[in-house]
């Protein structure tokens, strides 16, 4: 279920991304999901509950923990999404 969901969880991990951030929390993807529901037609559909088990699901396969890597509490859900010299890289919108 979760790989149908992946293109919308990218797309709103790296549109919550600010300048300069290189980590991206579950907290901060679901704002931007509730922030712009016509973005996220998939996601906006299911339960609070059930969009945080799918974000945490595909973020864990797309991107590595940052609680594993820096030794933080492990039930944090933060990412790293980028190194800390590199940009992220946008992927182009889909046709809906």
């Amino acid at each position: 279920m979760k790989a149908r969901y992946q293109p919308e969880i990218r797309r709103a991990a790296l549109a919550a991304l600010r300048s300069g951030d290189t980590l991206i929390s579950r907290q901060r993807i679901e704002d931007e999901i509730e922030d712009h529901p016509d973005r996220y037609p998939g996601l906006i559909g299911r339960s609070r509950i059930g969009r945080r088990r799918i974000i945490t699901l595909a973020m864990n396969e797309m991107f590595s923990c940052w609680s594993t890597t820096e030794g933080v509490h492990p039930s944090s859900f933060v990412w790293k999404v980028k190194p800390e010299h590199e940009q992220p890289t946008t992927e182009p919108e889909e046709e809906q």
